[in-house]
């Protein structure tokens, strides 16, 4: 599955175009479909293996003797020394890049990340002595190279070299793996070789646009500083320009024929630009010759051990063929020195020295002391001069083009923030005139908060003063309490001791009435603390009537 998502969102390929346009309606009915994708099982390898439960296969890697008898699988370089699984002989790592090169693999397939770390895991036990790469596919993600790159480098750190083997077709990313690799060997003359080249296939809405099955619509919302975010994709889907995407695509393809070139010296423009060629016919360009399964093997051992000599690649010179016009007397020059010198003179005239135009120079990626080739037509630059400079000439393009749409998105900002600018001074004012609101209803608040400190502070006083006569009226209330109190036990006291009658004398004068004796009365008022005043009143009233007062 991660193999099948790498290809539908992938969007830079070194892939033949044949396998592009084939895959992509199988794609596009597993999508309507929902069918799920098999891959038949493999029955074309060179060696077999068993797994653990005995059954016969055939492995995409393993490890091989110089003599092909014995074969480990790469997992069982992990297993201890003591184990009898473990590996115990010299070997070759073989990897087998059978289909599209993706970088993540898959259930049913390895990617380049898994060819990279198997590898370098091969190339750290002390019995490896070399790689093979089988090779049949079409191409693919163009990122998967710098897998390969990697593991290839760390082979060579190791002092291991690396075979390639086409068995069948090595286009595009194959090619850009074998080119990686010390030497490169065909099965079949006519083995499928070349397709060097970059290209971009993808899927993309524009922005607005319905799906015509779900009646969905598509939206794509950027931050506005992410101007440069997914541009390449959006200009080709929204305005229906790939400037940035060729200018991507440019870029890579220069670096693409520039490795190949360094592989493969004798090769000339006219294998460098995407056509596929019989192996046959490309036999000391980009193939160094044909081989078999075994031979490569065998081949790996013998430069370990220095047996072999490693294949010395260095361009073929190319003499110009004479111009059929041409001047008798320039075809006999070094016949006289006269004539001599007038062929020197035309020689040191027929390269310029890019170093004095340094603005060409800078654009074509020249180094100091490159020339090019000058004619009396003029001067000639080659297909990867041309692609550099057109790599160029697109960036400052599209640099140019950036830097209009910076300014268009730094005006628009200016505007934004204007518009901002006025909308804050608007709410400035608005605040400003709820500040002046806000201050009269504090100076209001501060006033009534004046008049009820005031009012509060005459509520103290009147309450301090009634506090002070409810206190002397608790002072007189009991000392008043205090006589009553003294008063009922002196009547309590009387009534126990009345005292003795008067003694009887002479009958007053008083018509014979007797005298009339005035007795104590009884019945002295309790004091109830339930009602004092009407306790008072009726001891004042009991006092007035016994003389008491």
């Amino acid at each position: 599955m991660k193999g099948l998502y790498e290809i539908l969102t992938e969007k830079k390929w070194m892939v033949n175009p044949d396998f592009v346009h084939g895959i992509r309606k199988t794609i596009e009915q597993n999508l309507n479909t929902h069918t799920a994708f098999t891959k038949p099982e493999k029955t074309c390898g060179f060696v077999t293996a068993k797994d653990d439960k005995d059954n016969t296969y055939y492995p995409e890697e393993y490890q091989i003797s110089e003599d092909g008898k014995q074969v480990r699988t790469n997992y069982q370089l992990d297993y201890p020394d003591d184990d009898e699984r473990a590996q115990n002989f010299p070997f070759v790592s073989v990897l087998t890049v059978d289909g599209p090169i993706t970088r993540n693999g898959g259930y049913c397939s390895y990617g380049s990340i898994d060819h990279r770390d198997m590898m370098m895991r091969a190339a750290d036990h002390p019995l490896c002595r070399g790689h093979l790469f089988i090779i049949n596919t079409p191409g693919g993600s163009a990122w998967a190279k710098n897998d390969y790159a990697l593991a290839i480098d760390y082979a060579h750190s190791k002092g291991q070299k690396v075979i390639a083997l086409v068995d069948g077709m090595c286009a595009s990313a194959g090619m850009y793996l074998a080119s990686l690799c010390d030497e490169r060997y065909y099965m079949n003359p006519k083995d499928e070789i070349g397709c060097i080249g970059v290209m971009a296939a993808f899927y993309t809405l524009a922005n607005g646009s319905k799906d015509k099955y779900t009646d969905e619509t598509y939206h794509e919302e950027y931050d506005p500083e992410s101007f440069d975010k997914n541009k390449a994709y959006r200009d080709i889907a929204n305005k229906n320009n790939s400037k940035e995407l060729v200018k991507e695509l440019a870029e890579l393809g220069v670096e693409f024929r520039n490795d190949v070139k360094k592989a493969c010296p004798n090769a000339k423009d006219e294998y460098l630009h995407g056509k596929v060629f019989n192996a046959e016919d490309v036999k000391g360009i980009l193939m160094d010759d044909q081989s078999t399964f075994m031979g490569c093997v065998q081949r790996c051992f013998a430069l370990f051990d220095g047996i072999a000599e490693p294949i010395k690649r260095e361009a073929s010179i190319q003499k110009p063929e004479p111009e059929d016009n041409e001047p008798e007397q320039k075809q006999n020059q070094a016949t006289s020195s006269t004539a001599q010198e007038n062929y020197q003179h035309t020689k040191t005239q027929n390269f310029i020295n890019m170093a004095n135009y340094p603005k060409i120079n800078a654009a074509c990626g020249m180094q100091d002391g490159q020339q090019i080739e000058v004619k009396e037509e003029g001067a000639f630059m080659n297909a990867p001069l041309l692609d550099t400079l057109e790599a160029h000439l697109t960036s400052q393009e599209q640099a140019v083009a950036d830097a209009e749409q910076k300014a268009t998105t730094a005006e628009q900002s200016l505007a934004d923030l204007q518009a901002k600018h006025d909308a804050l001074a608007e709410t400035i004012a608005q605040k400003d005139e709820e500040i002046k609101n806000l201050k009269e209803a504090k100076a209001k608040a501060d006033e009534d908060i004046k008049a009820l400190n005031d009012a509060k502070a005459k509520a103290d006083e009147e309450k301090a003063k009634a506090d002070e006569e409810l206190k002397t009226a608790q002072a007189s209330l009991a000392t008043a309490q205090q006589q009553l109190a003294d008063k009922d036990a002196q009547i309590a006291e009387l009534n126990e001791n009345p005292g003795e009658e008067p003694a009887q004398g002479a009958a007053p004068q008083n018509n014979g009435e007797g005298a009339k004796v005035e007795t104590a009365k009884t019945g002295y008022p309790t004091w109830n603390p339930a009602d004092p005043v009407g306790s008072k009143k009726a001891i004042e009233e009991y006092k007035r009537e016994n003389g008491l007062l």
